[in-house]
Protein backbone atom coordinates (compact mmCIF):
# COMPACT_ATOMS: atom_id res chain seq x y z
CA UNK A 1 0.00 0.00 0.00
CA UNK A 2 1.22 3.43 -0.79
CA UNK A 3 0.76 5.39 1.85
CA UNK A 4 2.12 8.39 3.29
CA UNK A 5 0.37 9.86 6.86
CA UNK A 6 0.98 13.19 8.20
CA UNK A 7 -0.85 14.78 11.28
CA UNK A 8 -2.68 17.87 10.90
CA UNK A 9 -3.38 20.82 13.86
CA UNK A 10 -5.89 19.88 16.03
CA UNK A 11 -7.10 23.59 15.74
CA UNK A 12 -8.39 22.62 12.33
CA UNK A 13 -11.77 21.71 11.87
CA UNK A 14 -13.38 19.99 8.86
CA UNK A 15 -16.65 21.42 7.14
CA UNK A 16 -19.20 18.90 6.88
CA UNK A 17 -21.48 20.23 4.34
CA UNK A 18 -23.64 18.77 1.69
CA UNK A 19 -22.11 17.48 -1.40
CA UNK A 20 -21.95 19.85 -4.39
CA UNK A 21 -24.08 18.99 -7.44
CA UNK A 22 -23.52 22.12 -10.01
CA UNK A 23 -22.86 20.05 -12.98
CA UNK A 24 -19.87 21.73 -14.89
CA UNK A 25 -18.68 21.27 -18.39
CA UNK A 26 -15.74 19.04 -18.53
CA UNK A 27 -13.84 17.13 -20.76
CA UNK A 28 -15.27 13.23 -21.91
CA UNK A 29 -13.99 10.50 -19.86
CA UNK A 30 -14.26 8.44 -22.08
CA UNK A 31 -12.76 7.88 -25.01
CA UNK A 32 -10.66 5.35 -27.61
CA UNK A 33 -7.76 5.91 -25.33
CA UNK A 34 -6.29 3.08 -23.32
CA UNK A 35 -7.16 2.37 -19.82
CA UNK A 36 -5.71 4.36 -17.14
CA UNK A 37 -3.12 2.52 -15.08
CA UNK A 38 -3.30 1.67 -11.12
CA UNK A 39 -0.11 3.67 -11.05
CA UNK A 40 -1.95 6.98 -12.85
CA UNK A 41 -4.58 6.88 -10.42
CA UNK A 42 -3.61 7.96 -6.53
CA UNK A 43 -6.61 9.26 -4.13
CA UNK A 44 -6.23 11.63 -1.09
CA UNK A 45 -8.13 11.20 1.45
CA UNK A 46 -8.70 13.27 4.75
CA UNK A 47 -9.73 11.26 7.97
CA UNK A 48 -11.32 13.29 10.50
CA UNK A 49 -11.59 11.11 13.34
CA UNK A 50 -7.44 10.81 13.27
CA UNK A 51 -7.15 14.22 11.75
CA UNK A 52 -4.88 12.48 9.02
CA UNK A 53 -4.18 12.31 5.40
CA UNK A 54 -3.31 9.59 3.46
CA UNK A 55 -2.91 8.44 -0.28
CA UNK A 56 -4.50 5.40 -2.11
CA UNK A 57 -4.53 3.45 -5.57
CA UNK A 58 -7.55 4.36 -6.42
CA UNK A 59 -9.08 0.41 -6.50
CA UNK A 60 -7.58 -0.07 -2.69
CA UNK A 61 -9.75 3.04 -1.84
CA UNK A 62 -13.06 1.57 -3.37
CA UNK A 63 -12.43 -1.06 -1.37
CA UNK A 64 -12.47 0.47 1.77
CA UNK A 65 -15.88 2.53 0.91
CA UNK A 66 -17.44 -0.50 -0.53
CA UNK A 67 -16.62 -2.59 3.35
CA UNK A 68 -17.94 0.19 5.23
CA UNK A 69 -21.02 1.58 2.51
CA UNK A 70 -22.30 -1.92 2.44
CA UNK A 71 -22.99 -4.49 4.04
CA UNK A 72 -20.27 -7.72 2.69
CA UNK A 73 -23.84 -9.97 2.82
CA UNK A 74 -25.21 -8.03 0.10
CA UNK A 75 -25.52 -9.64 -3.54
CA UNK A 76 -22.53 -9.67 -5.49
CA UNK A 77 -23.75 -7.42 -8.02
CA UNK A 78 -25.33 -4.96 -5.71
CA UNK A 79 -21.30 -4.78 -4.40
CA UNK A 80 -20.58 -4.38 -7.89
CA UNK A 81 -23.06 -1.45 -8.21
CA UNK A 82 -21.67 -0.34 -5.02
CA UNK A 83 -18.14 -0.34 -6.03
CA UNK A 84 -18.80 1.41 -9.58
CA UNK A 85 -20.59 4.26 -7.20
CA UNK A 86 -18.12 4.60 -5.05
CA UNK A 87 -15.12 4.94 -7.75
CA UNK A 88 -17.06 7.24 -9.60
CA UNK A 89 -17.87 9.78 -6.34
CA UNK A 90 -13.76 9.58 -5.99
CA UNK A 91 -12.83 10.31 -9.90
CA UNK A 92 -15.39 13.12 -10.13
CA UNK A 93 -13.80 14.83 -6.93
CA UNK A 94 -10.54 14.01 -8.32
CA UNK A 95 -11.61 16.01 -11.44
CA UNK A 96 -12.99 18.74 -9.43
CA UNK A 97 -16.33 17.95 -10.51
CA UNK A 98 -19.03 18.06 -7.30
CA UNK A 99 -17.51 19.72 -4.69
CA UNK A 100 -14.26 21.98 -3.22
CA UNK A 101 -11.25 20.46 -1.95
CA UNK A 102 -11.02 23.28 0.05
CA UNK A 103 -13.14 21.61 2.32
CA UNK A 104 -11.05 19.27 3.40
CA UNK A 105 -7.72 20.71 3.41
CA UNK A 106 -6.89 20.43 -0.45
CA UNK A 107 -7.17 16.38 -0.80
CA UNK A 108 -9.62 15.14 -2.99
CA UNK A 109 -12.09 13.15 -0.15
CA UNK A 110 -12.72 12.95 3.33
CA UNK A 111 -13.97 9.61 5.62
CA UNK A 112 -16.72 11.65 6.75
CA UNK A 113 -20.21 10.01 5.02
CA UNK A 114 -22.26 13.12 5.24
CA UNK A 115 -19.83 14.88 3.27
CA UNK A 116 -18.01 12.28 1.16
CA UNK A 117 -17.83 8.50 1.51
CA UNK A 118 -17.43 5.93 4.85
CA UNK A 119 -14.19 4.11 4.59
CA UNK A 120 -12.79 1.67 6.67
CA UNK A 121 -9.44 0.03 6.26
CA UNK A 122 -8.78 -4.10 6.00
CA UNK A 123 -7.15 -4.06 9.36
CA UNK A 124 -10.50 -2.43 11.02
CA UNK A 125 -12.75 -4.42 9.14
CA UNK A 126 -11.11 -7.74 10.25
CA UNK A 127 -11.03 -6.55 13.61
CA UNK A 128 -14.65 -5.11 14.00
CA UNK A 129 -16.09 -8.23 11.66
CA UNK A 130 -13.64 -10.98 11.89
CA UNK A 131 -14.75 -12.32 8.50
CA UNK A 132 -12.02 -12.66 5.43
CA UNK A 133 -14.39 -14.35 3.47
CA UNK A 134 -16.44 -11.28 3.60
CA UNK A 135 -13.32 -8.59 2.34
CA UNK A 136 -12.40 -11.40 -0.36
CA UNK A 137 -15.79 -10.81 -1.64
CA UNK A 138 -15.93 -7.10 -1.43
CA UNK A 139 -12.56 -6.87 -3.22
CA UNK A 140 -13.69 -9.36 -6.05
CA UNK A 141 -16.68 -7.22 -6.70
CA UNK A 142 -14.11 -4.04 -7.05
CA UNK A 143 -11.59 -6.04 -9.21
CA UNK A 144 -14.46 -7.50 -11.24
CA UNK A 145 -15.55 -3.63 -12.16
CA UNK A 146 -11.96 -2.50 -12.39
CA UNK A 147 -12.00 0.92 -14.17
CA UNK A 148 -15.71 0.83 -14.34
CA UNK A 149 -17.54 4.13 -14.16
CA UNK A 150 -20.77 6.04 -14.56
CA UNK A 151 -21.28 9.00 -16.76
CA UNK A 152 -24.19 11.69 -18.28
CA UNK A 153 -23.35 13.13 -21.81
CA UNK A 154 -19.68 11.78 -21.49
CA UNK A 155 -19.18 13.63 -18.25
CA UNK A 156 -18.56 11.60 -14.58
CA UNK A 157 -22.14 11.47 -12.45
CA UNK A 158 -22.23 12.46 -9.01
CA UNK A 159 -23.76 9.07 -7.89
CA UNK A 160 -25.49 9.52 -4.63
CA UNK A 161 -26.62 7.08 -2.90
CA UNK A 162 -28.35 5.72 0.32
CA UNK A 163 -29.64 2.89 2.28
CA UNK A 164 -34.03 2.25 1.64
CA UNK A 165 -35.72 4.35 -0.87
CA UNK A 166 -38.88 3.65 1.12
CA UNK A 167 -40.08 2.38 -2.66
CA UNK A 168 -39.26 5.27 -4.65
CA UNK A 169 -36.21 7.72 -4.74
CA UNK A 170 -36.24 11.16 -4.35
CA UNK A 171 -35.37 14.28 -6.87
CA UNK A 172 -31.96 15.84 -5.81
CA UNK A 173 -33.29 19.64 -5.70
CA UNK A 174 -36.02 18.37 -3.18
CA UNK A 175 -33.21 17.84 -0.90
CA UNK A 176 -30.54 20.37 -2.28
CA UNK A 177 -29.87 23.41 -3.64
CA UNK A 178 -28.90 22.92 -7.55
CA UNK A 179 -27.40 24.49 -9.97
CA UNK A 180 -29.97 23.50 -13.49
CA UNK A 181 -31.28 20.22 -14.00
CA UNK A 182 -29.37 16.79 -13.14
CA UNK A 183 -31.51 14.69 -15.16
CA UNK A 184 -29.64 11.07 -13.75
CA UNK A 185 -30.68 12.05 -10.21
CA UNK A 186 -34.21 12.45 -10.81
CA UNK A 187 -37.27 10.81 -8.89
CA UNK A 188 -37.66 6.82 -9.90
CA UNK A 189 -39.70 3.84 -8.53
CA UNK A 190 -37.68 0.94 -7.48
CA UNK A 191 -38.57 -2.19 -9.65
CA UNK A 192 -38.38 -4.40 -6.53
CA UNK A 193 -39.46 -4.59 -3.09
CA UNK A 194 -37.62 -3.00 -0.48
CA UNK A 195 -39.32 -3.60 2.35
CA UNK A 196 -38.34 -7.04 3.60
CA UNK A 197 -35.47 -4.67 4.95
CA UNK A 198 -35.53 -3.78 8.38
CA UNK A 199 -34.31 0.04 7.09
CA UNK A 200 -37.46 -0.13 5.37
CA UNK A 201 -39.71 1.32 8.03
CA UNK A 202 -39.36 2.63 11.89
CA UNK A 203 -41.64 4.41 14.15
CA UNK A 204 -40.58 6.44 16.57
CA UNK A 205 -42.93 8.21 19.66
CA UNK A 206 -42.03 11.58 21.22
CA UNK A 207 -43.56 13.85 23.78
CA UNK A 208 -44.61 16.99 22.96
CA UNK A 209 -42.33 18.27 25.59
CA UNK A 210 -39.54 16.51 23.88
CA UNK A 211 -40.13 18.18 20.14
CA UNK A 212 -40.95 21.27 21.83
CA UNK A 213 -37.53 21.39 23.44
CA UNK A 214 -35.78 20.43 20.31
CA UNK A 215 -37.63 23.01 18.71
CA UNK A 216 -36.52 26.12 21.12
CA UNK A 217 -32.95 24.49 20.97
CA UNK A 218 -32.74 24.88 17.07
CA UNK A 219 -35.01 27.47 16.85
CA UNK A 220 -35.36 29.89 19.81
CA UNK A 221 -37.47 32.86 18.16
CA UNK A 222 -40.29 30.08 18.10
CA UNK A 223 -43.61 30.17 19.54
CA UNK A 224 -45.73 26.76 20.45
CA UNK A 225 -48.85 26.38 22.36
CA UNK A 226 -49.80 23.27 24.23
CA UNK A 227 -52.33 21.78 21.78
CA UNK A 228 -49.92 20.28 20.15
CA UNK A 229 -52.13 18.13 17.77
CA UNK A 230 -52.82 21.13 15.59
CA UNK A 231 -48.97 22.75 16.24
CA UNK A 232 -47.71 20.70 13.29
CA UNK A 233 -48.56 20.42 9.72
CA UNK A 234 -47.53 18.91 7.02
CA UNK A 235 -47.87 22.04 4.34
CA UNK A 236 -46.47 20.43 1.00
CA UNK A 237 -44.91 17.01 -0.65
CA UNK A 238 -42.16 16.76 -2.81
CA UNK A 239 -43.17 14.15 -6.09
CA UNK A 240 -41.91 11.03 -4.63
CA UNK A 241 -44.60 11.62 -1.90
CA UNK A 242 -41.69 12.96 1.01
CA UNK A 243 -42.43 15.80 3.03
CA UNK A 244 -41.23 19.20 1.52
CA UNK A 245 -42.69 21.44 3.88
CA UNK A 246 -43.85 21.05 7.64
CA UNK A 247 -44.74 23.61 10.68
CA UNK A 248 -44.17 23.29 14.06
CA UNK A 249 -45.64 26.28 15.99
CA UNK A 250 -44.82 29.41 14.54
CA UNK A 251 -41.61 27.68 11.96
CA UNK A 252 -41.69 26.80 8.71
CA UNK A 253 -39.06 24.24 7.63
CA UNK A 254 -38.43 21.89 5.09
CA UNK A 255 -38.16 18.15 5.40
CA UNK A 256 -34.93 17.33 5.35
CA UNK A 257 -34.41 20.25 8.27
CA UNK A 258 -37.55 18.15 10.11
CA UNK A 259 -35.58 15.16 9.25
CA UNK A 260 -32.52 16.72 11.16
CA UNK A 261 -34.23 17.78 13.79
CA UNK A 262 -35.64 15.16 15.10
CA UNK A 263 -32.77 12.87 13.64
CA UNK A 264 -35.46 10.73 11.80
CA UNK A 265 -34.18 8.22 9.09
CA UNK A 266 -36.42 9.55 6.51
CA UNK A 267 -38.73 12.43 5.09
CA UNK A 268 -40.80 9.68 3.52
CA UNK A 269 -43.18 9.76 6.67
CA UNK A 270 -46.90 9.95 8.58
CA UNK A 271 -47.43 11.86 11.94
CA UNK A 272 -50.39 10.45 14.42
CA UNK A 273 -51.19 11.76 18.04
CA UNK A 274 -51.97 8.63 19.71
CA UNK A 275 -52.60 10.32 22.90
CA UNK A 276 -52.82 13.91 24.28
CA UNK A 277 -48.97 13.68 24.91
CA UNK A 278 -47.82 11.70 21.87
CA UNK A 279 -46.41 12.41 18.57
CA UNK A 280 -45.89 9.14 16.37
CA UNK A 281 -43.80 9.12 13.46
CA UNK A 282 -43.95 6.18 10.79
CA UNK A 283 -40.72 6.85 8.42
CA UNK A 284 -40.19 4.57 5.23
CA UNK A 285 -36.87 4.22 3.60
CA UNK A 286 -33.48 5.05 4.98
CA UNK A 287 -31.15 8.21 4.02
CA UNK A 288 -31.71 11.18 1.36
CA UNK A 289 -33.74 8.95 -0.88
CA UNK A 290 -31.92 10.36 -3.47
CA UNK A 291 -29.35 8.37 -6.62
CA UNK A 292 -29.27 4.04 -5.75
CA UNK A 293 -31.32 2.45 -3.02
CA UNK A 294 -28.36 0.00 -1.51
CA UNK A 295 -31.52 -2.52 -0.58
CA UNK A 296 -33.04 -2.46 -4.03
CA UNK A 297 -29.44 -2.90 -5.29
CA UNK A 298 -29.45 -6.18 -3.31
CA UNK A 299 -33.33 -7.05 -3.83
CA UNK A 300 -32.47 -6.58 -7.76
CA UNK A 301 -29.10 -8.90 -7.26
CA UNK A 302 -31.24 -11.19 -6.09
CA UNK A 303 -34.11 -10.52 -8.33
CA UNK A 304 -30.79 -12.14 -11.20
CA UNK A 305 -29.98 -8.29 -12.27
CA UNK A 306 -26.82 -7.71 -12.83
CA UNK A 307 -25.04 -4.53 -11.48
CA UNK A 308 -25.34 -2.08 -14.86
CA UNK A 309 -28.54 -2.51 -14.99
CA UNK A 310 -29.07 -1.62 -11.21
CA UNK A 311 -27.17 1.17 -11.96
CA UNK A 312 -29.34 2.21 -14.93
CA UNK A 313 -32.22 1.67 -12.81
CA UNK A 314 -31.46 4.40 -10.23
CA UNK A 315 -29.64 6.66 -12.67
CA UNK A 316 -31.68 7.51 -15.09
CA UNK A 317 -29.82 7.78 -18.71
CA UNK A 318 -26.30 7.26 -17.80
CA UNK A 319 -23.65 5.58 -19.22
CA UNK A 320 -21.79 2.43 -17.58
CA UNK A 321 -18.00 2.06 -19.33
CA UNK A 322 -14.49 1.68 -18.45
CA UNK A 323 -12.45 5.11 -17.99
CA UNK A 324 -9.74 6.12 -20.22
CA UNK A 325 -7.28 8.50 -20.37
Amino acid sequence: MDLFLYALPLLLLMLVIPPMHKEKSKEAIVSDAPPISDSQLKVTVYNPEESLISEFPLEEYVTCVVAAEMPASFHEEALKAQAVAARTFALSRMKGLYGNMSDHFGVHVCTEPKHCQAWISKERFLQVYGNENAWEKIEKAVEETKNIVMTYDGILINPLYHSNSGGVTEDIDAVWAVSGEVPYLKSVYSIVDESSYEEYEKKVSFTWDEIKEKLLEAYPESEVKSKFSKEIEILSYTSSGRVDEIRIGSIKMSGPAFRELLSLRSTNLEISFPDKDTVEIVTRGYGHGVGMSQCGADAMGKKGYDYIKILESYYTGVEVGEIKQ
